[in-house]
């Protein structure tokens, strides 16, 4: 994988103009230059709203995008992703190829190199130590790992004598490995703050919401759930002598909806927003200080079954369910057309991955109450259909407070009552949605919910469809032996078009299965200020910090 190079401060050539002034100032005062619009200067207090309330700001521990977005700022990666989608050195000196001995040819050893002279923003050395000691913790059961998948291929890990770099020997090849290390999200944790906390004890540490120990371009100097989050600038991060981050701030306000973020946006009281509510995209063409951005996105929207729900274990009723989303009305009404129609996991921002000759179920009421019927899912006088004294009467959940999400509930309520599903909405806030409700699995509780997920830089789709993974990233509780082969092959395939033919054929078990019904591909929508700028939101999950160390303001004001 080809590396990116870093932004620096731009080199302006001397021009003949600017010889002749350096002549002239030996006669008279040197004029002063003005900066240019596209100068990053230092600077600012950028105020960028967060649609919920984050649950934590430990890598590793939070499910929710937007925790994961602020750790952008205040964790230095071994890897970062850049707006592009691509995957470039943080810490380490270079991303790990074949070519360059990173890697072996059977993709089963790893090597990362790091930096000499890394700090913790408290001044101790970041060191190839804490990256052997981050994965060990991760792996640890007592510890609220989010992720373990890519962990579990590690055999051994080997770190060197001068701590400048880490060997991993994996179990078996695992290809997107490197992926396990980028973003924020999944930097690596300070040993000498944490080695002597229990891993239980930390989802109840001051840290777990208020780190007090980073390595990115910020650290949080504030932390008030529901109010605020502040960061400030790291002295000790390392691209500092580069004169990063550029912003002397970045506050980060959880909001409760988004009918705040549009009154914020039209006062001009905040810099940026991101993950906007679809239903209101003409307000935020309208707003004439800031730049509204839609752009292809990596998620996929998609209904979740619960299969802990005797019902649900039923394949006819998941599929009849998959019948009755009309995926045309959810883009045109609750996106106002800012989706893709995709009908797998993957989307256009995938390759490999993303399919295009996928065979999605047609929208099809009368065929779903056929399919029905012939399973023996009989409609009582309610109109809900029963069948061995189990009914088709569900919960319908999702993250409260989103008025698109919400138009597609009405939506998928109005068509599933058409086929015989009767659907009760309730939704709830995102840290308990993410924290508690859909881990729980709670059949009666959880039925079917919907969300959108991503698997960031790499297709693999293992975490949410692996066995082992169950009540951790798979929150369908399926579990099947054909996906688990599927699997194992994609992650020890490294040539993108074989393991393109691999997808195509988990593709095909999702479409025979139905774990999930997937309803679109959505846009991603935010708005920045037009006085800000680099502000460049990539295709992945908690994208729209992927290069927050980069951004400024005009004259160091936001």
């Amino acid at each position: 994988m080809l590396q990116k190079l870093r932004s620096r401060f731009l080199t302006i050539p001397i021009s003949f103009a600017a010889i002749i002034v350096l002549v002239l100032s030996a006669c008279g005062p040197t004029p002063v230059a003005k900066p240019t619009s596209n100068t990053p200067v230092k600077g600012g207090t950028w105020i960028d709203d967060i649609v919920n309330e984050p649950d934590s700001f430990i890598p590793n521990a939070s499910v929710q995008t937007f925790a994961t977005m602020v750790m952008n700022g205040l964790y230095a990666p071994l890897f970062n992703g850049t707006p592009d989608g691509k995957i470039q050195a943080g810490i380490t000196t270079e991303v790990p190829t074949v070519e360059n001995g990173g890697v072996s040819a059977d993709a089963k050893t790893w090597t990362f190199k790091l930096r000499s002279g890394l700090k913790w923003s408290d001044g101790q050395p970041l060191t190839a130590e804490d990256v052997d000691f981050t994965w060990k913790l991760w792996l640890n059961p007592k510890f609220p790992a989010t992720g373990t998948v890519a962990y579990k291929f590690i055999d051994s890990a080997d770190v060197s004598s001068d701590k400048l770099s880490i060997t991993f020997h994996l179990k078996s090849s695992y290809a997107p490995f490197l992926t396990a290390w980028t973003d924020g999200g999944l930097a690596p944790l300070p040993k000498h703050h944490f080695e002597n906390v229990a891993p239980d004890q930390i989802k109840k540490s001051a840290d777990f919401l208020k780190p007090a120990v980073v390595s990115g371009p910020f650290t949080m100097t504030e932390s008030k759930p529901g109010d605020h989050y502040t960061l400030e600038r790291n002295p000790n991060y390392y691209r500092a002598s580069e004169g990063l981050p550029y912003l002397d701030k970045v506050i980060f306000r959880p909001v409760t909806d988004q009918n705040t973020v549009l009154k914020d946006f039209q006062s001009g009281s905040i810099t940026s927003a991101w993950f906007l509510d679809a239903s209101k995209i003409p307000s935020y063409k309208a707003l004439s200080n800031y730049e509204y951005i839609s752009s292809t996105g990596a998620s996929f929207e998609a209904i979740h079954f619960n299969q802990n729900n005797p019902a649900l274990k039923d394949v006819n009723v998941r599929k009849a369910m998959a019948m009755a989303i009309d995926r045309d009305q959810l883009i045109k009404v609750a996106r106002l057309g800012s989706a893709d129609a995709i009908c797998t996991d993957h989307s256009k921002a995938y390759t490999p991955g993303f399919q295009a000759d996928a065979q999605c179920p047609k929208f099809d009421i009368d065929g779903a109450n056929q399919l029905l019927d012939q399973a023996g899912w009989v409609k009582g006088p309610d109109g809900i259909r029963a069948k061995g004294g189990l009914k088709l009467d569900f919960k319908y959940s999702s993250t409260a407070n989103n008025t698109w999400r919400a138009q597609d509930e009405q939506i998928n309520q109005a068509n599933f009552k058409k086929i015989g599903v009767n659907t009760t909405i309730q939704n709830y806030p995102a840290s308990t949605f993410f924290g508690s409700f859909l881990p729980g699995g709670k059949a009666g509780t959880y039925d079917i919910a919907e969300w959108a997920s991503s698997y960031s830089y790499d297709p693999n789709d293992s975490g949410g469809f692996s066995c082992d993974q169950i009540g951790i990233s798979n929150f369908n509780w399926y579990c099947s032996q054909q996906m688990e082969a599927l699997q194992k092959q994609q992650l020890s395939t490294a040539d993108p078009n074989k393991r393109q033919q691999i997808f195509n054929q988990i593709h095909q078990l999702l479409l025979t299965d139905f774990p999930v019904a997937t309803e679109f591909s959505p846009n991603d929508l935010s708005a920045h200020k037009k006085t800000s700028h680099n502000y460049k939101p990539g295709p992945f999950a908690a994208s729209e910090t992927v290069n927050i160390w980069e951004w400024w303001c005009d004259g160091g004001k936001c």
